[in-house]
């Protein structure tokens, strides 16, 4: 009897190469039906109860749209994929919430599972954190739907004054969480200084500069990522020195 040879596929080329394309013709399924979803409002008020407006507004609006929202639209990728990988980015971006809930949500799965995106690990984690964030987010809502305005209004001012703060307070909470690592508080926070200050530094420069305001969320990313390549570049010549 001539024994049979068993391919045993590890987790790392079953990653690469079932779980990744999966992900991939998943994801831009659910973007097309989303796509066609969101012009169902207008659909329904065109051909079923009969509203009509000129091409000419409908053109307006969507250039008027695009020159407000065409930085963000090329920067939030860029800087959300490196923490979300391609299917946190389609959860995420077909979810909502993006920067200040589902980052913060994919950081902290992986600081506590102390893996990164760029492992099978580290995917696996952030997609059941991300998928647990938007079972969540869904429960609030109908719950807010269905009583929030009675309680917000029970609410003091000091509290939902507080609520213009929410992203601050993630950007700071993801800030202690990349600083407070394994080479301390103090080491972490220096090298993540640079990119904080470039950061503001360019904020300030586009609150000058208002008319370029729609570009400097991508200004700040497309900054931050040039100088952490002059970095790398420094980091892997020192190493090389060494060897």
């Amino acid at each position: 009897m001539n024994e049979e040879k068993v391919n045993v596929m590890s987790a790392e080329e079953d990653y690469s190469k079932n779980f990744m394309p999966k992900v991939h013709r998943i994801g831009r399924v659910t973007m097309l039906i989303s796509l066609v979803l969101v012009f169902s409002p207008i659909i329904y008020y065109a051909l079923i109860r009969g509203f009509t407006a000129p091409v000419s507004l409908y053109i307006s609006a969507g250039l008027s749209i695009c020159a407000t929202g065409i930085g963000m639209w090329l920067s939030e990728p860029e800087a959300c994929w490196p923490v979300l990988g391609s299917a946190g980015t389609y959860i995420a971006y077909l979810a909502g919430d993006v920067s200040s809930t589902r980052v913060p949500v994919a950081v902290a799965c992986q600081k506590t599972a102390d893996t990164d995106i760029s492992s099978p690990k580290g995917q696996v984690i952030t997609i059941y954190g991300l998928v647990a964030s938007v079972v969540t987010k869904i429960i609030v809502l109908i719950i807010q739907v269905a009583v929030g305005t009675w309680i917000i209004s029970k609410l003091p001012d000091a509290v939902t004054a507080s609520f213009s703060f929410v992203v601050i307070g993630c950007v700071g909470a993801m800030l202690i969480m990349n600083t407070n690592g394994k080479a301390g508080f103090v080491k972490g926070l220096a090298a993540g200084l640079p990119y904080l200050v470039v950061s503001v530094v360019m904020w300030l420069l586009f609150n000058v500069a208002t008319d370029w305001w729609a570009f400097s969320m991508i200004a700040c990313v497309g900054s931050c990522v040039v100088l952490g390549y002059i970095f790398y570049r420094r980091d892997l010549k020192a190493a090389e020195a060494q060897k």
